[in-house]
């Protein structure tokens, strides 16, 4: 997809401690990572208790990310609602479904970009929303 002149683009960016992470996961268990994570998610992150938590904190700062860059911080919208899927090659892509899509469509939003990265404890995630031109109407 064409991303010049005729894209608006919206940017949100979150930063999640994975001992954070890794302690909820061990504290609330089961509760917690299906209230926030999807089967998908769940299913891309294996292996030891350190390994879950780092790439479900990623997933974690990839959700509060779009959050901000669809400007939902007055829609509650449900965690599941926004998934982090594997594309080709293992590259990252956001997917949404029920009020998050609602809010996507509502802001004209067309497709997302997204970036992860993993250091020192921490996990970070990059989202640019590409939403359709605004068109304003009155004094500017």
């Amino acid at each position: 997809m064409s991303r010049g002149r005729g894209t608006n683009v919206l940017l949100g960016i979150d930063l999640q401690s994975v001992d954070e992470v890794e302690e909820s996961v061990t504290r609330f268990g089961e509760r917690y990572t299906t209230r926030l994570f999807t089967e998908h998610e769940l299913d891309c992150c294996r292996g030891d208790s350190r390994t879950i938590a780092q790439g479900l904190a990623g997933r974690f700062a990839a959700k509060e990310a779009v959050i901000k860059a669809l400007g939902g911080g007055e829609d509650a919208l449900p965690w599941r609602s926004i998934e982090l899927r594997r594309g080709l090659g293992g590259a990252p892509s956001i997917c949404l479904s029920g009020a998050a899509e609602q809010l996507a469509r509502r802001r004209g939003v067309r497709d997302f970009s997204v970036s992860l990265s993993h250091d020192r404890g921490l996990a970070v995630a990059a989202v640019i929303a590409h939403a359709a031109p605004r068109r304003f109407s009155g004094v500017r």
